[in-house]
């Protein structure tokens, strides 16, 4: 008979009281349970199957119930085996095999005490006879600095098996009604690969957690658009020093700029950075917020090497980390493989009818706003401007004392000559042009040509959805096009091309 009395929670109490105050969120609490219970199921599925006739399936069942103030945590694993019952309760008592998920050997103890004030762990171990019910109040162990619990044995059969938490006396962190969906998202993300191979599954409030997969991108590489479609994941099997990564990165189909898109860390199987809508994105292999590169990368690497945070939410060496994600950037750059470069540059062609959809609803646009009398005074005030050699001289003055944003340069070649292209953008109300031109001599190139974008233009003040730098994108390639336009119009005989950028400042801030 495997009677145990009492456990031993020896710590300084005042402690229990501080685990209310740790930085952590519902999901990371609540994957403490599940944490513990894969590693069950992990350490006794061939026992589990032969106690089970070979049927059996691995589940972990949340439910919460926040009206009724109860949350309740069943697995149906192997149970807490008299070996490890007593280090199950004892704070601190780091289990034999910590290469596993409960590698702590605090993550109940300081889940439950963030929860609840208070709660109950009744579970039935595989092959043992006794069922063990142990009962965590936190005020009475405050008060009393209460050392060990009780412990009630029950007889059982030995083939039953299951390990069942109830919190009640719920604290302000345990989670509100409207957070369960944001849970379920993280959980779901965090456990994808258990439940993707079929070793688990997840249920929230009754509800099976199934994880869709993001929908690859399969097209041309964006320079060569009639070659063959190449589905766009590199499979990643990289290692540095003491650090491997395993995984995969790839494009999404669609791009996204919340959940979908980022990349997602796993150790030991399990999302330690990158779960649900709080992705890991790099700027070494993701680029600028916004950018297509940042909309349409996603990928999942196992990492090795690394420690983790205490509550398994974050790896520490986050230097080392970012120095290995700018290796991997050199690992998706290949040239027969150039996935960096096809998640910047690759636009998805649109379909026929989207484009007839598109083109009907801009025309129905058109003839609501058309207004004869107004577009006739538009242009008239548009000539003028373009006739008025004192605003152009003013504009060349507040040109030059306009104060630059940023600046980007390029070096292109255009007809074998070679020019050095400067972009600087300015916020200046008092210049009436979009955009302007200069040109510098310079011993290097044929011109060196620098060409201003006004943000302050009302161009831009006069559409409400130009709000973020993706916004702006397709105006600068716009201008850009203008640009290069004007600076080889002169190579084919035109006379006079800046006519069209003076014109074109005109008719834009007017029309």
């Amino acid at each position: 008979m495997n009677n145990i009395e009492n456990v031993s929670i020896k710590i300084q109490t005042g402690v229990y009281g501080q685990f209310r105050n740790l930085n952590n969120t519902a999901w990371y609490a609540l994957g403490e349970y599940v944490d513990n219970a894969v590693q069950s199921f992990e350490n006794n599925k061939s026992r589990l199957l032969e106690a089970n006739d070979n049927n059996y399936q691995f589940e972990v069942r949340i439910n919460i119930d926040k009206e009724n103030d109860i949350i309740e945590i069943y697995d149906n694993a192997a149970g807490i085996d008299i070996d490890n019952f007593q280090r199950a309760f004892e704070p601190a008592n780091i289990p034999i095999d910590n290469t596993g998920l409960h590698e702590f050997g605090m993550g109940m103890k300081t889940a439950s005490i963030w929860l609840a004030d208070f709660w109950s762990v009744r579970t039935a171990a595989l092959d043992e006879d006794e069922e063990r019910l142990v009962e965590f109040d936190l005020k009475k162990v405050l008060k009393e600095e209460k050392e060990l619990l009780e412990v009630v044995n029950v007889k059982k059969d030995m083939t039953t098996h299951f390990t069942l938490l109830t919190l009640t006396q719920l604290s302000k962190n345990a989670p509100s009604n409207h957070q369960i969906d944001k849970i379920k998202r993280h959980l779901l993300s965090i456990y994808r690969k258990f439940i993707r191979k079929g070793d688990m599954k997840l249920f929230i409030n009754n509800e099976e957690l199934i994880y869709e997969e993001p929908e690859i991108l399969k097209a041309p590489f964006y320079n060569s658009p009639n070659d063959e479609p190449i589905e766009w994941k590199k499979e990643i099997n990289f290692s540095t020093g003491k650090y491997k990564v395993n995984g995969f990165i790839a494009l999404l189909s669609t791009m996204s700029t919340n959940k979908v898109n980022g990349i997602s860390l796993f150790r030991r199987g399990r999302v330690i950075e990158g779960s649900h809508d709080e992705k890991y994105r790099p700027k070494a292999l993701c680029g600028q917020v916004g950018s297509p590169r940042y909309k349409r990368i996603f990928g999942e690497l196992e990492l090795e090497g690394f420690a983790v945070s205490f509550n398994k939410g974050s790896f520490q060496e986050q230097d080392d980390l970012e120095a290995l994600m700018e290796a991997l950037k050199t690992e998706i750059s290949s040239k027969d493989f150039d996935l960096y470069n096809q998640a910047e540059k690759f636009i998805k062609p649109k379909s026929i009818e989207d484009n007839k959809t598109v083109g009907k609803n801009i025309l129905n646009t058109i003839k609501k706003t058309y207004d004869r009398e107004n577009l006739k005074t538009q242009l008239d005030n548009s000539i003028k401007q373009i006739e008025n050699k004192v605003l152009e001289a003013n504009n060349e003055i507040f040109y030059k004392k306009a104060e630059t944003i940023d600046s980007h340069e390029d070096i292109i070649e255009l007809k074998g000559e070679k020019y050095k292209l400067i972009l600087e953008l300015i916020t200046e109300a008092k210049i009436s042009d979009l955009y302007s031109i200069s040109t510098i001599e310079d011993e290097l190139f044929t011109q060196k040509i620098i060409y201003k974008i006004n943000l302050a233009h009302p161009f831009f003040t006069r559409f409400e959805k130009l709000k973020k730098e993706e916004d702006y994108q397709p105006i600068l390639l716009i201008i850009r096009s203008l640009v290069l336009a004007e600076i080889i119009a002169p190579s084919q005989g035109t006379k006079g091309a800046g006519n069209v950028r003076l014109n074109f400042n005109s008719f834009i801030k007017n029309l």
